[in-house]
């Protein structure tokens, strides 16, 4: 019945990503083009991926490579199909329910908690909507709940937590370094929970799993004489605001941020309950933790679920960075504390309107989309990163040449660089269409060079601009004002986000 119970949590939350992310509501911006292009020198050119790409092109710093070898299989499958990389992700997003469940099943040895867990996370608003944004940090929806897996594990004297542990925070820095503070909460949990330790193969072997898995983190350092070590360690200089927030500034940021996380997982069409289901949950739970009636063990489970709920924490230390996925690995810990809380309800006719309630909330607000909800990255995307207006740019192209040759040229961002239309002409266009545009712009270097230089013989001319406040508008009229000189303007097409000029020579 538990497992009947856990493919239907599986089968549900796939379905509710996927008409999350139908009509291509998928994020194609600077990270995950760039993020392609990597995993596209992997499968193409068969060039092993060391140093991953810059953390907002500050060259001091890199992510990690783990999300290229992540994407290469369905990359591999689709030859670059960025829908079949999209399923692949949510895929993973959904299964975190089942690590949910079985962290949640391994504290309370107790199904129903562990239920109502994965049930949250299966519809978690705040979840869902990192399905369609495919980029380094989004694998750590998935690795970091496996860390706290394993901890509890070792907990539990169980030989395979320690590498788990080992291999899940490995793979959580690759997807994002400041998941260090995962280094200062494994040492809070040894002291809290004083487990057995391990014997010292284990050790080694875990030590060992750990040193592989950031490899290439290490050698990136090595490379870069240790410069993104130093640009962590001032963390504070780099990643918060030009103002350089105080300590004060910082709990602030992070206790707002902290409050939204409940809202965008319980109730996410009421954001200002935020504060209150947060504040109402962790009371009933400290009732219970401080309860004379409390086990012993039930006691360490709730200890160990608070510790994963204020973990991000020690982020503050450094610095604080304001923005959507700093606070990523939040949302697993509110459903393992929710479900805890509801289960204690005791009354099924009090445990089934509270799960029903969770259910129906965060479902409507996906099924009633488009609405301004769904901006996850209000302040750094706008309409000209949604793959769905793209393609339509790129539909049009196409339906306008009537199968005859064309060349583009584009202003777009960032400006004199043309990721953006030589990967959607180059994998949406050609399998669509048979064919790909030449390109009338600056020089390319590989693998931005996937369409062919025009060689000015075509007949048919495409001016793409897009409209984003990221580029200034001189860079806007000056493309206009080459493309005018190129031939006779026949038509102006605007979408979400661009301005399409057809000229004809």
């Amino acid at each position: 019945m538990i497992k009947l119970a856990l493919l239907f949590i599986l089968i549900a939350g796939i379905s509710l990503r996927l008409i999350y992310t139908r009509d291509a509501n998928i994020i194609f911006d600077f990270d995950q083009i760039e993020d392609q292009f990597y995993t596209y020198k992997l499968a193409v050119d068969h060039d092993p991926v060391i140093i991953g790409r810059a953390v907002y092109g500050d060259p001091r710093i890199h992510h990690g490579v783990f999300y290229y070898y992540y994407n290469l299989i369905p990359f591999l499958i689709s030859s670059g199909n960025f829908f079949v990389s999209t399923y692949w992700n949510i895929f993973f997003n959904a299964a975190t329910a089942l690590i949910i469940f079985t962290l949640s099943k391994f504290i309370f040895h107790k199904n129903l908690p562990a239920l109502i867990s994965a049930l949250i996370i299966t519809c978690s608003f705040e979840i869902i909507r990192f399905s369609n944004w495919l980029t380094i940090d989004t694998v750590s929806i998935f690795t970091v709940p496996l860390f706290y897996l394993g901890l509890w594990a070792i907990y539990q004297n169980k030989k395979w937590g320690l590498a788990l542990s080992a291999v899940s925070l490995g793979l959580s820095l690759q997807a994002d370094l400041s998941f260090l503070y995962l280094i200062p909460v494994f040492l809070i949990f040894w002291v809290i929970f004083r487990p057995k330790l391990p014997s010292l193969n284990l050790l080694f072997f875990s030590s060992l799993v750990f040193i592989i898995t950031i490899s290439t983190l290490i050698l990136t350092e090595i490379k870069l004489n240790f410069s993104g070590i130093k640009t962590l360690l001032n963390f504070s200089q780099t990643f918060d605001e030009a103002t350089r927030l105080s300590f004060v500034q910082r709990i602030s940021l992070f206790q707002e941020d902290f409050f939204k996380n409940f809202s965008n997982n319980l109730f996410p069409q009421r954001q200002d309950l935020g504060i209150y289901l947060g504040i109402l949950i962790i009371l009933i739970t400290l009732f219970y933790f401080f309860s004379k009636k409390t086990p012993k063990q039930e006691k360490y489970g709730i200890c160990f679920l608070l510790l994963y709920l204020f973990s991000p924490a020690v982020m503050l230390i450094l610095g604080y960075h304001d923005k959507p996925w700093f606070l990523i690995a939040l949302p697993p810990a509110i459903a393992l504390i929710s479900g805890y809380t509801i289960s204690k309800l005791k009354s099924l006719f009090l445990i089934l309107p509270a799960i029903l309630f969770i259910i129906g909330s965060n479902s409507a607000i996906i099924l009633q989309r488009p609405q301004p909800a769904y901006q996850l990255f209000d302040n750094i995307y706008d309409s000209t990163s949604h793959l769905d207006y793209q393609i339509q740019v790129v539909d049009y192209t196409y339906q306008k040449s009537k199968g005859e040759p064309f060349a583009i040229n584009a202003v777009t961002y960032p400006l004199y660089y043309n990721g953006l239309w030589a990967y959607l002409y180059n994998w949406y266009g050609r399998e669509k269409y048979g064919y790909i545009p030449g390109w009338l712009g600056g020089d390319q270097l590989h693998p931005y060079d996937l369409l062919p230089s025009s060689k000015k013989q075509e007949k048919i001319i495409f001016m793409i601009i897009s409209e984003t406040p990221r580029i200034p508008e001189v860079y806007k009229n000056l493309g206009k004002t080459w493309v005018s000189k190129n031939g006779k303007l026949i038509e102006e097409k605007k979408f979400s986000g661009f301005t399409v000029q057809k000229y004809e020579k």
